[in-house]
């Protein structure tokens, strides 16, 4: 693979050559000729992550295409459903500068996208304006899933990041001051409305071709499904592209009081209600399919509130088993995304408990993405035979039901 850079027309001049030559050595010849680090580089790294993920490879010849670095842990929050609050001993951490720059080195000439900090409130990361120079320099885009709580805060890189901004994902769970309140501890409704419209008007201002897209989370647990439509209407005033609805991940036992998998009925008819307020106002939405049985699984053995206007429904004797066969949604993650905590920890992906499978620290990424550890899991993830979390994952698996008798964090 030529290093030259020749006709590479970036914002700022390109690395010279690939900081472990070992990765281009599986690459097919007609590649090259790219310019190392170029979109046309970039691109060819993208078809063979994908070709690598649709033959189940376990050595993956393409590097990811999407990287989150967790630049800081610390978040302005004290959400009652985040590892953070539920944990007093979650530590508060930075990525050390260290790890940075060999991820700025290894991954960003292949990658076309960075998503700040999945474990903290991102615009909190330290040296922003280095980090956002970076991304230019290297033309990768940005990602980041906010609270909104500081979008629109004056400082000296927010046209920076405006411009390096590819997606933007606000987290909010309720549709009311009441509830949102309740959920997002330490951050004001009203105030967190009134950022995201701001940034949607601002958004609008931009020429098409660079506008951010503008997608949500919302999180559906007892105090909140019964919003679900009523925070479609809201994104639909902002002009929002996208919202993920996903089932609260009981990965804490103080949590269980909140699952839908103990009121079934009671979560299909308010996403129902949903899916009829998205179609009606043409909002995309991807929300996790209705229970089939809507009867109280056994392991609903702990206290939980009764659903006003719902009878009780007697427990089966059993969980249902899982369904056989390989899982009906396919993950991406093993081949084409990584995960980098602050202090080089390489993890594939954002479940709860999921565990690193080495560290930057001790050795190159190439070597841990084509490790023991990365082979075993690709083998097994599209099997029946899943290794790890993945067999709880909810995106696999996207609501209790679904993952049967295993569980699904519960």
């Amino acid at each position: 693979m030529s290093a030259s850079v020749r006709g590479y027309h970036g914002p700022l001049p390109m690395p010279l050559a690939p900081a472990d030559p070992r990765v281009l050595e599986a690459w097919p010849a007609e590649f090259a000729s790219l310019p190392f680090g170029s979109p046309e580089f970039k691109a060819a790294n993208a078809r063979l992550a994908q070709e690598d993920q649709d033959r189940c490879a376990p050595l993956a010849r393409g590097m990811p295409t999407w990287i989150n670095l967790t630049s800081t842990t610390v978040c302005n929050l004290k959400c009652f459903m985040c590892n953070q609050f539920l944990d007093p001993n979650s530590p508060r951490e930075m990525m050390d500068e260290h790890v940075y720059q060999r991820v700025v080195r290894e991954l960003y000439p292949y990658a076309r996208t960075m998503q700040l900090s999945a474990f903290g409130e991102p615009l909190m990361t330290p040296k922003m304006d280095q980090k956002l120079a970076d991304l230019e320099q290297y033309g990768v885009k940005l990602e980041m899933v906010s609270n909104g709580t500081l979008m629109m805060k004056e400082s000296k890189f927010r046209e920076q990041m405006l411009r390096c901004l590819e997606l933007v994902t606000f987290s909010m769970d309720g549709a009311t001051r009441a509830t949102y309140n309740s959920v997002r501890t330490g951050a004001e409704f009203d105030e967190v409305v009134h950022n995201i419209s701001r940034f949607a008007e601002r958004r609008l201002e931009m020429p098409p071709e660079q506008r951010p897209k503008m997608n949500f989370n919302f999180i559906l647990m007892r105090r909140t499904v019964a919003e679900a439509p009523k925070f479609v209407e809201m994104v639909h005033r902002w002009g929002g592209d996208h919202i993920v609805f996903n089932h609260l991940v009981t990965f804490h036992p103080s949590l269980v009081g909140e699952s839908l998998n103990y009121c079934r009925a009671y979560a299909n008819e308010w996403q129902d209600r949903t899916r009829e307020v998205a179609a009606a106002l043409g909002v995309s939405i991807a929300i996790p399919p209705n229970f089939r049985d809507v009867s109280v699984p056994a392991a609903a053995a702990a206290p939980v509130a009764a659903v006003a206007g719902e009878a009780p429904v007697p427990a089966p004797t059993k969980p249902p088993p899982r369904p056989c066969g390989p899982p009906p949604i396919k993950c991406w993650f093993l081949w084409q995304r990584v995960y980098v905590a602050p202090f080089g920890e390489i993890v594939p992906c954002c479940l709860a408990g999921m565990p690193n499978f080495g560290s930057l620290q001790q050795t190159s990424f190439f070597d841990i993405w084509n490790g023991k550890t990365y082979r075993d899991y690709r083998q097994h993830v599209f099997t029946d035979k899943p290794l790890g979390k993945c067999k709880t994952c909810y995106l696999i698996y996207p609501n209790a039901e679904l993952a049967g008798a295993e569980g699904f964090e519960y």
